[in-house]
């Protein structure tokens, strides 16, 4: 999931004063005790991706660098604490073992189960409106007017019959995943550790950045599972012998009939506007001030005198990082190495502001120390604040889907010369609605020098689809995913469609009229190609899938007179089943 941080941008400090993080106050106006509920509110949009917000990660670089300068840990102290610098020291303690220990939520679920829900909506979300399933619109069965971006993480399959710019149908089944895929269930099952987080050697790792890359390029396989599909023919050899012929049998059948890949060159980012408009509405809002109420009681610990540890603490942790940075030179690489350190401080921070690991006991005992209940009221707070969150349509906010992606398709017809398609996907998401358009070049892999008219360019194409997801409640689902689109197609055929056939046999769907008996290619008509689609996929973003789909035509690549088609399918994604989640 993209960092919620990406929103706030780290403002430079001055000699003397750290400068507040949009939407929080200085320590002159706030009396180092108290931030604005947008400040904080803000804060916790980074807690949920278990990373550093980008906004924390500017603001060290520049808080290091002026330590350096000054030869002073005073900067370095004052990006540790909950006075000066509220929304990246409070993100630390998010991160601590003791923080992440306190599971009960006055909702009655635990942290991890809320965060995890709004991750599984979102994940919902995005595929509801970004991953294909299926077959692009060069097989015989399809669904599909236009490609998306995304394909199953893991593994998908769909099954789909009705041909949409070939003039015969069949029954398609294609097979999708990423490269990703394998890894990540590897991983998922303990075979497989990230390299960073790798504690035996012995166990294969993958780098973060490797995973990254692999994650962007998927592939996809379709089979043409009609039992008709391709021909078998047989040419005598030798002489006869009585009544029997000895014969040489060829097949036509082509067990693959389309692959392709695809590769995200331009991710989905989360609107900074959509962001910040929910951030101010849950700041307003009661669970946001109580968010800001209990951190309040955490920064008001930190500079108790009668908690000198919190304080101690955080002056020998910035004289540390300085060191560290001057130990490395003072270069980029040091304060980069010096900021990951800070990142898996939360623990011990936790520790000096004196939580125990055993935070859950400690909470329920006779007497409660303040910061063992303030701890715990934040952490209340904060699952409130996620259930306010997806109130505010959270999911659907960071629910992005790819913004630009390339594809290649290699369609192997039984009957037809193979040709390579390329096209570029755009998508762009303005809820409610995800406009989908595509652009592609399509070229015969062999030249067509014996059909007259005939070049290396096939065709060119332009699809355009708008999407509208949204959710039914039935009796056997509490929300049934739906998506409702209308698309668009053109394809200007610049070389008339091929048809490669066998004397004496006959192309499947298709009966031939005076065709001479040594013909080994028929052709169509050159001419434009516009389809307009109406398309229903029931239980989209979700494990099983059906589209259903009707088309209108003014010609198919050999039919010349428009024509009326109904595409149906059913996908299987196992995503979930790999993944174990529900």
């Amino acid at each position: 999931m993209s960092s919620f941080l990406g929103c706030l941008v780290g403002a430079a400090s001055t000699a003397n004063a750290q400068a507040p993080l949009p939407g929080s106050q200085s320590v002159s106006e706030a009396g180092a005790t108290k931030t604005s509920n947008s400040g904080v509110v803000n804060t916790y949009f980074g807690s949920v991706t278990k990373s550093p917000p980008k906004a924390c990660h500017a603001r060290f670089l520049t808080e290091a660098k002026d330590a350096i300068s000054r030869k002073s840990p005073i900067p370095l102290i004052d990006f540790l604490s909950f006075g000066t610098d509220a929304p990246c020291a409070t993100y630390l303690l998010l991160s601590s073992n003791q923080f992440q220990a306190m599971r009960t939520s006055l909702q009655g679920k635990t942290i991890q189960a809320v965060e995890q829900d709004i991750e599984r909506r979102a994940a919902k979300e995005v595929k509801a409106i970004a991953q294909q399933s299926g077959s692009s619109s060069g097989t015989g069965g399809s669904t599909n007017l236009t490609s998306k971006g995304l394909t199953a993480k893991v593994l998908s399959i769909a099954s789909e019959y009705g041909a949409l710019t070939q003039s015969v149908s069949n029954q398609t089944t294609t097979v999708q995943g990423s490269v990703a895929g394998i890894p990540l269930v590897l991983m998922d099952k303990g075979y497989l550790a990230e390299c960073s987080t790798r504690i035996l050697s012995v166990t294969p790792c993958f780098s973060h950045g490797v995973m990254d890359q692999l994650s962007r390029i998927s592939y996809s396989v379709s089979f043409a599972t009609t039992p008709s599909v391709g021909t078998v023919t047989g040419t005598a050899t030798g002489a006869a012998s009585g009544t029997a012929q000895q014969v040489t049998v060829k097949t036509s059948d082509h067990s693959v009939n389309q692959f392709s890949f695809k590769w995200v060159a331009i991710r989905g980012i989360v609107s900074d506007t959509a962001m910040a408009k929910t951030a101010a509405a849950i700041s307003k809002t009661g669970t946001g001030k109580a968010l800001v109420d209990a951190q309040a009681k955490l920064v008001a610990l930190e500079n108790d005198s009668n908690n000198p540890k919190a304080v101690a603490w955080e002056t020998n942790f910035a004289q540390q990082l300085l060191a560290e940075i001057q130990s490395g030179g003072n270069s980029s690489a040091a304060i980069e190495s010096v900021f990951n350190k800070w990142r898996e401080a939360g623990t011990a921070m936790a520790s000096a502001f004196g939580l125990p690991e055993n935070i859950d006991q400690a909470s329920t005992g006779p007497s409660v120390p303040d910061s063992v209940s303030g701890a715990v009221e934040l952490a209340h707070a904060y699952t409130q604040y996620l259930g306010a969150e997806e109130d505010q349509g959270l999911s659907a906010i960071i629910a992005q889907p790819p913004i630009l992606s390339f594809e290649y398709d290699d369609n192997r017809s039984s009957s037809q010369p193979s040709d390579s398609v390329f096209r570029a996907i755009y998508q762009q998401k303005w809820t409610p609605l995800t406009l989908t358009v595509n652009g592609a070049l399509s070229i015969y892999n062999s030249g067509q020098s014996a059909v007259p008219g005939a070049g290396r360019l096939r065709d060119a194409q332009f699809a355009t689809e708008a999407a509208h997801s949204f959710a039914l409640n039935t009796p056997l689902s509490s929300s049934l995913g739906v998506t409702l689109s209308g698309a668009f197609y053109y394809q200007y055929q610049s070389s008339p469609a091929i048809l490669n056939v066998t004397p004496g046999a006959p192309v499947d769907g298709v009966t031939f009229t005076g065709l001479p008996s040594t013909a080994a290619q028929v052709y169509g008509k050159t001419g434009n190609i516009a389809i307009g689609q109406l398309k229903l996929s029931v239980g989209s973003g979700s494990s099983v899938t059906v589209p259903l789909s009707v088309t209108y035509s003014n010609r198919t690549e050999l039919i010349t007179s428009p024509t009326w088609k109904a595409q149906v399918g059913v996908s299987y994604d196992f995503d979930s089943l790999f993944s174990g989640n529900k």
